[in-house]
């Protein structure tokens, strides 16, 4: 599962990453705020997706749907939705491609571990 995740970044390129998945999810929201009365349903995925976006859950997977959203939202619109489309798409590409950052549920999930190896040198510890 790590390699679909390129890096967990933190400090200040983490944050990016976390003002990234809102920019995508918030504006996906913006996107397809006309769709909710025709499709309810649609409406319920879309927030739960948005909401995933922004813990950080299956970020690649997650921000590539957010991207087809909103090519959908553009097409569906006529173009209407432009403002919002034009911005959720390459924020959500983008997001599918530089990874969820440190600051996300998929970095506790499946974020680097540190593996700690005896030096063979050394007495083994006595256990009392």
């Amino acid at each position: 599962m790590q390699r679909i995740f390129s890096m967990f970044p933190v400090g200040l390129p983490g944050v990016g990453l976390v003002c990234l998945r809102l920019t995508a999810a918030l504006s996906l929201c913006l996107a397809t705020q006309g769709m909710r009365a025709e499709f309810p349903a649609m409406a319920w995925l879309q927030e739960i997706l948005c909401l995933l976006m922004i813990i950080g859950f299956a970020t690649p997977v997650l921000a590539t749907l957010c991207a087809l959203m909103g090519i959908y939202a553009l097409i569906s619109t006529g173009g209407a939705a432009w403002n919002c489309a034009g911005i959720s798409i390459p924020v959500a590409l983008a997001l599918a491609l530089l990874g969820p950052g440190g600051y996300s549920v998929d970095a506790r999930l499946f974020g680097r571990r540190s593996v700690v190896i005896n030096d063979p040198n050394e007495p083994p510890e006595r256990k009392h």
